[in-house]
């Protein structure tokens, strides 16, 4: 089994290797979260053609999109759902809950009763 470079590996080997032939190395961070100056570094290495600059950016693209698949697939996987509401954010992945304050209907279709659904909390609350 092979194992690819990540693409902060990859940009940190360019960032190297840019700073050897040119001179003047890159912002590794910004290269990673910016596309718009990944795209200028990368005509830039594919400008040096003949080194090793020119396969470095090739590979950084093609595990790029390797890891946008990866992630747009993880992102489609049940628990990774976007989210209806602000405080449903911080869920365990366990499926979306609802405050008990505001419970609304159960799965039947059929709305509990006030005491039973408030019950438990004022319950809980005297203690």
């Amino acid at each position: 089994m092979s194992h690819s470079p990540s693409p902060l590996q990859i940009a940190t080997k360019i960032h190297f290797y840019l700073m050897r032939e040119l001179g003047q190395g890159i912002d590794v961070e910004k290269m990673l979260k910016q596309p718009r100056y990944a795209r200028d570094v990368l005509l830039v290495c594919d400008a040096c053609t003949g080194t090793e600059l020119a396969q470095l950016a090739v590979q950084y693209r093609s595990v790029r999109d390797l890891y946008k698949r990866l992630d747009q697939q993880q992102a489609m996987q049940p628990g990774h759902a976007a989210h209806p509401t602000e405080w449903s954010k911080n869920t365990t992945g366990f499926g979306v809950s609802r405050p008990m304050e505001d419970s609304g209907p159960a799965p039947d279709g059929t709305q509990p009763p006030e005491e039973q659904r408030k019950g438990w909390l004022s319950r809980w609350r005297q203690r």
